[in-house]
């Protein structure tokens, strides 16, 4: 499903290194978690993967990104501009943007040809931090996705997994923890393979409005422990036990739901992703 979302390190840094090339949306302030954890049989430190959405990540290096489906495929955009575009790398004018009212997502569209397809949307948390952010999703049938992810590679072509990638910090992980407000969503730790992955379902925390900024509003710390993530695909058939070197990118999906009307319309702000190993 997300395949197409696993590109080359220099087209993410072109696509999200400037903190001018998303929206930018200002929230109330939020406390900042973390400290270390003892406990009788061993210590437990945090370590922080990605505290900034408009910076790459303080552990991997990548950049977030943003990605949507229609109906299981990567959604067609033509609809929705009015003008054509000569290159690839090109971004349409502001002047060439139609009614995008049937849209996967609703904040401003990027070129139809670029297989990332949306511009990156950023969220004001402090004077320094701003949350990553799907913005107004609107999931109308079966096979609707939206999702915001984190590469744990930038060379896919030579590196599988963030074994091969040589990060070992990682390794004694027992849990990940991140502050969000928005719509519910699953957090999917993803392999090489797209339809192998763990996931964890994470509860709606509050609807949020942008007009054109969202109104103030605290942000939830979710904690998800590595025994409560479960398997999908060949993960799940085989009851393949959570393993970090296996771990491809990191997701943050919503897929549509029938009769379930705050998680096909509603929007998400994360930031401060990080997790907890023991020493």
């Amino acid at each position: 499903m997300f395949k197409k979302i696993l590109v080359a390190g220099a087209t993410l840094a072109l696509f999200a290194c400037s903190p001018d090339k998303g929206e930018e949306n200002t929230p109330t302030n939020s406390s900042k978690g973390g400290g270390t954890i003892s406990s009788s049989s061993a210590v437990v430190v945090p370590i922080q993967i990605a505290e900034n959405g408009e910076q790459p990540s303080i552990l991997l290096q990548t950049f977030y990104y943003t990605y949507a489906l229609k109906a299981s495929n990567p959604e067609d955009l033509t609809p929705y501009w009015s003008c054509s575009v000569e290159k690839q790398e090109d971004k349409p004018d502001a002047a060439c943007q139609k009614d995008m009212t049937n849209a996967v997502l609703q904040h401003k569209l990027t070129n139809q040809y670029s297989p990332l397809h949306y511009d990156r949307v950023l969220t004001r948390i402090n004077p320094l931090t701003r949350g990553i952010t799907l913005k107004e999703w609107n999931l109308t049938g079966n096979g609707d996705e939206a999702a915001f992810g984190l590469n744990v590679y930038t060379d896919e072509a030579n590196i599988q997994n963030i074994g091969e990638r040589g990060v070992s910090s990682l390794n004694k992980i027992i849990s990940f923890e991140y502050k969000y407000v928005g719509g519910a969503h699953e957090f999917r730790v993803g392999s090489k393979t797209e339809a192998d992955f763990w996931y964890y379902e994470v509860p709606a925390n509050g609807e949020i409005t942008f007009d054109p900024r969202p109104e103030e509003t605290d942000y939830k710390t979710i904690t998800i422990p590595i025994k409560d993530l479960k398997g999908m695909g060949s993960f799940a058939t085989n009851n393949t036990p959570f393993d970090i070197s296996k771990a491809a990118k990191f997701l943050w999906a919503v897929k549509y739901k029938a009769g379930n009307a705050q998680n096909n319309k509603n929007s998400l702000i994360l930031y401060d992703f990080m997790a907890y190993v023991e020493q």
